[in-house]
C-alpha cells in the first residue's frame, strides 16, 4: 500500500506557507522528496524567531511520502517540470520583497537543495544553503553556498559540492563552504524519518545554518 498521502487541509494546490514579520530578509525553505512534512514547518518557526521571514513552498501539491519508493514517484513528478519549482521560489520571493525584504536566501534539502542551486543561477539572492544535496546539471552560483553535508553520500554521476567548490574557486568565486557532519546519513534533519533524522548532526547543522544566514543577510550584524 502506498504511504503517498495528502497533508490535512490541503486545497489541491501547491500553497506556500508563511512564518513571521513581513520586511524581515526572506528565507525560502525547499523540502526534500518526502514533501513539506510538519518537521520543515517546525524549521520554519525556528527561522522565524531568529528574525526572518520564512516561505515554504509546497512542490508537491499536498502529497507527502515516507517510503523511498513513493517518494521517488513525487521526486520524478517534480523534476520533469523544475521550471513550475523555480517559478514558486521566485513568487515568494518577489511578494516578500514587495513587503519590505531586502535580503533572501534559500534554504534546500536533498531534491530542495538541487532547487536552490539552479534558482542561484537565475534569482537573485545573498545566499544558499543546501543540505544533503547538489545540482542536477551544470550551474555557476555566484552567491555564498554553504553545503551542510552527511558523513558520506553518493552523487550518482552528478557533480559533487566539492567538484563544485573547486570548479567556481578556479574561477575566481570562493563563496562556497562545504561541511560534513560525521555519523550523519543523507536526510540527516528530517524528523519524520526516524532512521534517518540524527539530533545531535540536525543541532550543529542548525547553528551552522544560523550563523552562514546572519553573516549574509544582515550586514547590520
Amino acid at each position: 500500500m502506498s504511504d503517498t498521502s495528502r497533508q490535512p487541509g490541503a486545497t489541491g494546490t501547491a500553497a506556500t506557507s508563511w512564518h513571521g514579520r513581513e520586511g524581515d530578509p526572506i528565507v525560502v525553505l525547499a523540502h526534500d522528496w518526502n514533501g513539506r512534512l510538519p518537521w520543515i514547518e517546525g524549521f520554519a518557526g525556528r527561522l522565524a524567531a531568529e528574525g526572518y521571514r520564512v516561505a515554504v513552498p509546497d512542490f508537491f501539491d499536498g502529497r507527502t511520502a515516507t517510503v523511498g519508493r513513493d517518494a521517488a514517484v513525487l521526486l520524478r513528478r517534480r523534476l520533469a517540470d523544475m521550471p513550475g519549482a523555480l517559478h514558486l521560489v521566485s513568487e515568494a520571493i518577489g511578494e516578500a520583497r514587495a513587503l519590505g525584504s531586502h535580503r533572501a536566501a534559500v534554504v534546500g534539502f536533498s531534491m530542495g537543495a538541487s532547487i536552490a542551486l539552479a534558482y542561484a543561477t537565475q534569482g537573485s539572492l545573498d545566499a544558499v544553503v543546501a543540505y544533503y544535496g547538489t545540482a542536477r546539471g551544470p550551474v555557476a552560483p555566484r552567491v555564498p553556498v554553504l553545503f551542510q553535508l552527511a558523513e558520506t553520500d553518493d552523487w550518482s554521476g552528478r557533480e559533487s559540492p566539492e567538484e563544485l567548490q573547486a570548479r567556481m574557486a578556479a574561477e575566481g568565486f570562493d563563496g562556497i563552504e562545504v561541511l560534513h557532519y560525521d555519523g550523519a546519513v543523507h536526510g540527516f534533519q528530517n524528523e519524520q524519518i526516524p532512521q534517518k533524522f540524527d539530533a545531535d548532526a540536525s543541532a550543529e547543522a542548525w547553528q551552522t545554518t544560523l550563523a552562514f544566514l546572519r553573516e549574509h543577510l544582515r550586514a547590520d550584524g
